[in-house]
């Protein structure tokens, strides 16, 4: 787990250029849960931090607005002082692999409590993503 913590901190920093980094299950896999990130696109402000998140599920899921989904992509923003990270952004998919038309695309203000969390896909990756994010430095690529 540490080593997995350890390499996710050196792929956000950007010291490895690569494409979506899969945290959690297997990439492509349609009929499967899978959470990725885009470490080369973190972008680094003060204390918070900005990420690209990917998640397909393995049936349809509804979100907290009340959109059906099989699969999303997000921005989340972490408050490295808080410790916290939640999204700010989301684009919602009805097909697995973040394929098709997307059937909503939402924007959450601060006032709307939208965490970063994963349900029902154990790991604890929303803890693990804000120590690798907040592990790097204001004057990170």
């Amino acid at each position: 787990m540490r080593r997995l913590f350890l390499s996710t901190a050196v792929l956000l920093s950007g010291a490895v250029h690569a494409e979506w980094l899969t945290l959690f299950g297997s990439a492509g896999d349609g009929a499967s849960d899978y959470v990725q990130t885009e470490p080369t696109t973190v972008q680094v402000d003060g204390q918070i931090r900005f990420l690209d998140i990917r998640v397909n599920r393995a049936e349809v899921r509804t979100s907290t607005d009340g959109v059906h989904f099989r699969s999303f992509e997000g921005k989340a923003e972490v408050d490295c002082d808080q410790r916290t990270a939640r999204y700010v952004a989301a684009t919602f998919f009805s097909e697995p692999n973040f394929s098709g038309t997307p059937v909503a695309s939402l924007r959450f203000q601060k006032n709307q409590n939208r965490p970063l969390v994963f349900r029902k896909i154990p790991g604890a990756l929303d803890e693990r993503l804000v120590k690798a994010a907040c592990a790097l430095k204001a004057n990170s690529p």
